[in-house]
């Protein structure tokens, strides 16, 4: 059996939203969002738009216009551990 257990302090970790997709989609102007006269659908993400749950503190982020991540760690943050094989 596998167990998962914190690889950080709980405490240092926060939690953050990761969104991908296309461009277009990530800035609002996808088709799903907007009808042909430029008014909003009422939808918040396209079904382009993908997101995810990541450890803002272990994730690495750069930025150019957009905030981009380069490296995503999940949240929570996790480390798959075996049992010990020790007897007692």
């Amino acid at each position: 059996m596998t167990n998962t257990q914190p690889t950080a302090n709980p405490e240092s970790c926060v939690a953050t939203t990761l969104h991908s997709g296309p461009a277009d989609c990530l800035e609002g102007d996808c088709d799903e969002l907007v009808t042909e006269d430029g008014e909003p659908t009422g939808v918040t993400w396209c079904s382009h738009v993908t997101t995810q749950e990541a450890c803002g503190t272990h994730s690495e982020f750069t930025t150019d216009e957009w905030e981009y991540c380069t490296k995503a760690v999940p949240w929570p943050h996790l480390t798959a551990t075996t049992p010990s094989t020790e007897e007692s």
